[in-house]
C-alpha cells in the first residue's frame, strides 16, 4: 500500500483532549479517512468486530493504559482472531517502561512510540506510522 490512497484510523484513547489532539493531527495529516475514536479497548474491540469482516481499520493507533481493556489486551484480542489479525496496530503512550514496549511489541503492536507534545509533532508521528505500520503490512500481503 502505498501513501496515495486514503486508509480508515481508529483511535483508541482514554483521554478527552488527548483523543481529540490525536484526531485533530491525523485530520492535519490528510490520509486517513474515515477517522473513529474511542474512549477505550473495549470500544475499540466492539468497533472493528461489528464491520469484520467487510470492513477492517487500516490502522489502529491506541494508548496503553485504558479503562475497561488495556493497549496490550486489545492487541492480544485482535491479534487471535484471523479476521483482524492483520491490522496494523501502534501504540503511542505516555509509559516509557521497557517491559511495557517489549510486551506490546511481542503482542504484535507495529510500534511503540512515545506520546510526543504539540499537533506538529504527532501529525508527523502519524505519518510516519502510516508509512512504516501500512506499508510493511501490504507487503507481506495482509489485508489492511
Amino acid at each position: 500500500m502505498t501513501m496515495e490512497g486514503k486508509i480508515s484510523l481508529l483511535i483508541a484513547e482514554d483521554d478527552p483532549q488527548t483523543r481529540f489532539l490525536v484526531e485533530t493531527a491525523a485530520e492535519r495529516a490528510g490520509v486517513f479517512d474515515p477517522i473513529v475514536t474511542v474512549a477505550d479497548g473495549e470500544a475499540a474491540l466492539l468497533a472493528v468486530r461489528r464491520e469484520a469482516p467487510n470492513r477492517t481499520p487500516g490502522l489502529i493507533v491506541s494508548d496503553l493504559s485504558m479503562p475497561r481493556m488495556t493497549g496490550l489486551e486489545l492487541i492480544r484480542a485482535l491479534k487471535s482472531d484471523p479476521v483482524t489479525r492483520f491490522i496494523p496496530i501502534a501504540i503511542i503512550t505516555s509509559s516509557d517502561l521497557p517491559y511495557d514496549r517489549d510486551d506490546a511489541l511481542a503482542a504484535g503492536a507495529c510500534a511503540f512510540e512515545p506520546k510526543p507534545y504539540g499537533l506538529e509533532a504527532l501529525t508527523q508521528l502519524l505519518l510516519s506510522l502510516r508509512r512504516t505500520c501500512c506499508e510493511t503490512t501490504a507487503a507481506t500481503g495482509a489485508r489492511s
